[in-house]
Parts: C-alpha cells; sequence; structure tokens
C-alpha cells in the first residue's frame, strides 16, 4: 500500500516550513492567504488528511465537539443537528455524532464505552440527547470536558450541568385537551421506556389531561424503535376482546413508523377509524395523507441554544487556559432552560 502523505510531504511540495504548513492547515492567524491556498491545494492534491487527535493533544483548541444521540433514525435528531451546526460553522468547531443507542436498544456498556472513547479522542465538550450516568458526568468533570442536556434531563445530583428541556408536561396537556375537543375519550399512548427522561412528563401531562377531561388513557411500553412499536401494538390489537381506542399518541418518530404499519397493514382509516397524534414534526409530516398532528418541540432551536450554550462554555476555558488558570467549565443559572412546545393541528387528529 503507498505511504499515507504527511506534514513534511506538504512542506516539500509547497517550499514552506512545516510550521508555516501546519498553522495553515488549523487556519491560523499568522498565515498569509497565498500560503493557506497553496498547503490547502497540496493537500487536497495529495489526499493528505489532517490528524485531528494528534493536534488536540499538542494544543488545547476544544474545536471538536460530540452530539450523542439514542437512535438516529428519530428526525428530532436532524433538526436539532442543523441548529447545532449553524452555530457551530460561526465559531470555527466541528461536531461527530455517537449514537448511544443504536436501532433504539440502550446499554450501559455502551454509554460507558462511547463515553471512554470520547475522552481519549480529546473530545472538548459533548450535547447529550440522553441521561448519562452521574459516573460518566464526573469523570467529564474531572476532564474538564463540558456537558449540555437536551431533550433528556440530568441526574438530580447534576444540579449545575446545564440543559436546554422542552416542557413535555404542557404539550401534552394540549395534545390531551384537543383529543377531548374532537370527543374521542379512549387514548392509548404508544411510549418508548422510561429510562428516557421525557417519558415520564409526557405521560403525567396526558393522564392529568385525560382525568381532566373524563378520558380514558392506556399505556402501550414498547423499545424505542419501530420493529419493536409494531409488534407490540399488534399483540394489544389481539388481545382477546380488545377494541381499537379512539385515539393514539406517538411517542416519538420511530415509534409512531411501527404504528402507521401496524395501521396499513390493518387497513385502519386515520382519522376515521382511529386520530393519530404524534410527538416531534418532522418534514413529510404534512405530506402524509391525511397529514399528521404533531407536538412540535423545534428541535432545531433547542441545538441552536444548546450550541451557544456550549460555544460560549468552551470560549470561557480557552481564555482561563491563556491566563494560565485551570479551564473549569463555567456553569450558570441560565444555562438551565425549558422551552414551550406547539401542538401543530392538521387532519389526523379529525380536524
Amino acid at each position: 500500500m503507498a505511504k499515507k502523505p504527511t506534514l513534511r510531504d506538504l512542506s516539500e511540495v509547497t517550499g514552506l516550513s512545516s510550521y508555516t504548513v501546519s498553522r495553515a492547515l488549523s487556519n491560523g492567524a499568522d498565515v498569509s492567504d497565498a500560503s493557506r491556498k497553496l498547503v490547502l491545494k497540496a493537500a487536497r492534491e495529495l489526499g493528505y488528511v489532517p490528524n485531528r487527535a494528534a493536534q488536540e493533544l499538542r494544543k488545547k483548541s476544544r474545536s471538536s465537539i460530540a452530539v450523542i444521540t439514542a437512535s438516529t433514525s428519530n428526525y428530532y435528531y436532524l433538526d436539532l443537528m442543523k441548529g447545532i451546526q449553524r452555530v457551530l460553522r460561526g465559531s470555527g468547531r466541528n461536531a461527530v455524532v455517537a449514537d448511544i443507542a443504536a436501532e433504539g436498544v440502550y446499554t450501559a456498556q455502551v454509554e460507558d464505552a462511547i463515553v471512554q472513547d470520547l475522552i481519549q479522542s480529546r473530545t472538548a465538550g459533548i450535547i447529550t440527547t440522553l441521561t448519562l450516568s452521574m459516573e460518566n458526568i464526573k469523570l467529564l468533570e474531572s476532564w474538564d470536558i463540558p456537558v449540555v442536556f437536551v431533550d433528556s434531563a440530568p441526574p438530580e445530583e447534576a444540579t449545575q450541568v446545564p440543559s436546554i428541556l422542552t416542557d413535555n408536561y404542557a404539550a401534552s396537556m394540549k395534545a390531551g385537551a384537543h383529543l377531548a375537543q374532537h370527543g374521542h375519550m379512549d387514548w392509548l399512548f404508544v411510549a418508548y421506556p422510561g429510562r428516557w427522561s421525557t417519558r415520564a412528563e409526557r405521560e403525567r401531562g396526558l393522564r392529568e389531561s385525560a382525568t381532566k377531561h373524563g378520558a380514558a388513557l392506556h399505556v402501550l411500553e414498547t423499545e424505542n424503535d419501530s420493529d419493536s412499536a409494531h409488534k407490540a401494538l399488534s399483540g394489544y390489537l389481539d388481545a382477546p376482546g380488545q377494541t381499537l381506542p379512539a385515539a393514539i399518541i406517538a411517542g416519538n418518530n420511530p415509534l409512531l413508523h411501527g404504528v402507521l404499519t401496524v395501521l396499513q397493514q390493518r387497513e385502519i382509516a386515520v382519522p376515521a377509524q382511529v386520530a393519530l397524534i404524534a410527538f416531534d414534526e418532522f418534514a413529510w409530516a404534512p405530506l402524509l395523507a391525511p397529514p399528521l398532528t404533531v407536538v412540535d418541540e423545534d428541535s432545531e432551536s433547542i441545538g441552536v441554544l444548546a450550541a451557544e450554550t456550549l460555544t460560549r462554555i468552551l470560549d470561557g476555558q480557552l481564555d482561563a487556559e491563556r491566563r494560565g488558570e485551570p479551564p473549569v467549565p463555567d456553569y450558570r443559572p441560565e444555562d438551565r432552560r425549558e422551552v414551550n412546545a406547539d401542538l401543530i393541528v392538521r387532519q389526523s387528529c379529525g380536524c
């Protein structure tokens, strides 16, 4: 196999010192535009790719962050990444995705392994959509790696750690009230496991709304993927004496996929035979037949807020290092906030 091009090769091709080449590749301010263009052109032609991990060992640029997701099949994460990337582009940083629950299946061992990998790769900061263990939060803290939680809440003991959360209780109350307006009095909530902290508040809001409006709520728990939701709902409907609920609330995009598959296979018409509401907006929700009523968390805006919070913390760490001080993450009370969600009414609910 051909030898991979090195920094020295770039230096020889361009006639520039290794220092200048390195500074050009890292967008250093003390390199002329002409030299930078020459180095980048040579790097493309030679197929040179900088070793980011090695660069982070040599300098504390705090340029790479990780976004921990829990099953990337959820459209929520795609919009979340849009918001994160929009902010990071302006700060010269980049993001990588680490899926901690591929295909909806979570294990503590995978969480531990991913956190270890992120520390070893010198990740500057983390935005996580899943509640991490307190042990891992303390481990990251010992390495001065800041963490911002979105969607899922931090552990109760992590009282200072930043979080951008949705008021899922109020959003669920809105969804329940709307179903009651249509006269739907028998609700089925297809829910993911409680290890995702949003589950508790969504269920609490639906339960209180059902009690307020005289409706009955049934909760069908499934693993956090479409196949599990399909299997769980099929088994529920096939149970002896079971009737079709008046309304189904899908806990997220993957579970919605499973629900829609069951309804299509059984030729159950929405909303004529069952009303349908789902959590989290996605691009083609208005294009379904009928268009889907959703609880919209606006995850893109949440991504912006999370990235802005993390960027401020990372910039503060860089300033501390320049002053010769420990780069301890500066968490502030305003870094913990809750945002509202909207109910986007279309036709699947009966409107």
